[in-house]
């Protein structure tokens, strides 16, 4: 569990209050604020936002550290990103903003009091998913409404009986998807002992190949960037290849052998891949892998071994497969506010089976906090 260093949470209030600390407020002001800065107070209240909304609404107060006596406005990137969040213009369903001399304060109302249809909407807001999935040849990152349909249906198509008189959820079968990858023009490359340097490869990048090329001796770094999020598309689509050494004109370039030695590639996609956080809807017995192979291929030229080309195969996955946990936070009177872990991430997106899903909203407790309740108890609290 990931707890929250920058937050405090205040339970002696009136309601639930999370002190952010000083925050820059205005459009001026924070236009003429060091970038790295204003990146981290933005994140410190969007993360305290999404864990009030998950946990029944409640109160963000800041320190403003520029003090001015006429009303200000919160921030056009402040707003943004709290927009974003909810994913909807409508910031006033969720969210109302005061000012009293020196601290500012924003209202937040429960996530499950939302207007909206509830059989299309989230059920838990997350700054992101951490799901990807392959579009034509772009690896694409789920929004929270994209994951939601997305582990919907694989859901749908684990409880699919075939007694039943529905019709079965659209799936491709992964035997299916396998002899497709080996019938991919890809897989007479991936089982090739060595290549040219220079070679054009007689295919393109498409929904089922990705190529990747670097100019750098940061191999391994590289690598650990980039796989999490290129393994969890393929497997979450219909499966697929990774080339680490090929450019956009499908020319092999490799990963030349000063910068890496063979194993060390090896080692580093596998440790990658180990990592990926996964969810299963079903009962597999493999229930922490990734169905995949690794391959490094001699690269030469002139002749003499230049390095190696790494090609990662990718089955398709039988359920759900994440680049990393959610980013998705909760309060907790223990706890503080956290981070979800991956497996109370999903099921409090879905239900998963009888009893599993944690109630965790209130059940739309009160219209957003009156402007009435005392700023100066609160003021008096931090």
């Amino acid at each position: 569990m990931e707890t929250h260093p920058s937050l405090a949470v205040k339970w002696s209030c009136p309601d639930l209050t999370i002190y952010a600390g000083e925050v820059t407020i205005g459009e001026k002001d924070r236009n003429k604020m060091d970038s790295k800065k204003r990146k981290l107070e933005k994140t410190r209240i969007t993360e305290a936002a999404c864990a009030l909304l998950n946990s029944g609404g409640g109160l963000i107060v800041m320190q403003m550290t520029n003090k001015s006596e006429h009303p200000m406005e919160m921030g056009q990137d402040l707003e943004k990103s709290l927009r974003e969040l909810i994913m909807s213009p409508n910031m006033q369903a969720f969210f109302e903003t005061k000012q009293q001399e020196d601290q500012f304060y924003i209202f937040i109302k429960s996530w499950s009091c939302s207007p909206e249809d509830g059989s299309t909407k989230p059920r838990i807001c997350s700054l992101g998913s951490s799901l990807y999935c392959r579009s034509l040849t772009s690896k694409v990152a789920m929004n929270s409404r994209e994951a939601f349909e997305f582990l919907k249906e694989k859901k749908a198509c684990i409880e699919y009986s075939p007694t039943d008189d529905r019709a079965p959820p659209a799936k491709i079968p992964r035997t299916m998807c396998h002899n497709s990858l080996e019938s991919n023009p890809a897989f007479e490359i991936f089982q090739s002992k060595k290549l040219e340097y220079g070679q054009r490869l007689r295919f393109s990048e498409s929904p089922s190949i990705e190529f990747k090329q670097f100019s750098t001796k940061h191999v391994q770094e590289y690598m650990k960037n980039i796989i999490p999020e290129y393994i969890s598309a393929f497997a979450n689509t219909q499966g697929g290849y990774l080339f680490i050494g090929v450019d956009d004109e499908s020319i092999i370039l490799g990963c030349p052998k000063d910068n890496v030695d063979r194993d060390s590639l090896k080692t580093v996609a596998n440790e990658a891949i180990s990592k990926l956080p996964v969810f299963h809807f079903c009962s597999s017995k493999d229930k922490d892998k990734v169905s995949y192979k690794t391959r490094v291929i001699d690269v030469f030229q002139g002749g003499n071994l230049y390095g190696y080309l790494c090609v990662i195969k990718v089955e398709p996955f039988c359920c759900a497969v994440f680049s990393e946990a959610p980013i998705s936070w909760m309060v907790d009177k223990k706890k503080g506010v956290y981070r979800l872990n991956t497996e109370e991430w999903v099921h409090m997106m879905v239900d998963v089976g009888p009893g599993k899903r944690r109630e965790v909203f209130l059940l739309c407790p009160l219209p957003l906090l009156s402007a009435s309740v005392s700023f100066t108890l609160w003021k008096s609290e931090f």
